[in-house]
């Protein structure tokens, strides 16, 4: 499969900050493998770049930096393969398209790692990994 996942075309309706406001953006990502497992890949790449995560597997919040302020947000499960992640507070300047295209390239490069993990933990044909 050359396309990991999907990018979100409808929103998850009732999402609210904690001032109760509506999200600002709201995106769905199908993931086709172990969405917690994912997202606890993707959890290092946010704190790499000075953002900070909160949470356990597939229902976490996140603040990530930009280089015009910071956005905050929650990623929830909704379905076995399904993530939905609700932007509740971003800079006015930044899109959620921006936002969505960088959430994008990290739940993709955690795919990948993910992929790339599951493979090198596969037994060569005619080996055991039966001590």
């Amino acid at each position: 499969m050359n396309k990991p996942l999907i990018p979100p075309k409808r929103a998850a309706p009732g999402l609210v900050g904690s001032n109760g406001s509506p999200a600002k953006c709201s995106f769905n990502f199908k993931i086709p493998d172990d969405p917690a497992a994912i997202m606890d890949m993707v959890r290092p790449l946010i704190v790499q770049s000075g953002g900070t995560v909160a949470g356990e597997g597939a229902n976490v919040s996140f603040s990530i930096p930009t280089v015009v302020g910071r956005f905050d947000g929650v990623c929830t499960a909704v379905e076995p393969t399904l993530v939905n992640i609700a932007v509740l507070a971003k800079p006015d300047v930044i899109s959620c398209k921006v936002i969505r295209d960088q959430l994008t390239r990290q739940i993709t490069l955690a795919v990948q790692m993910y992929r790339d993990q599951s493979r090198s933990g596969i037994d060569t044909p005619g080996e055991t990994s039966h001590g």
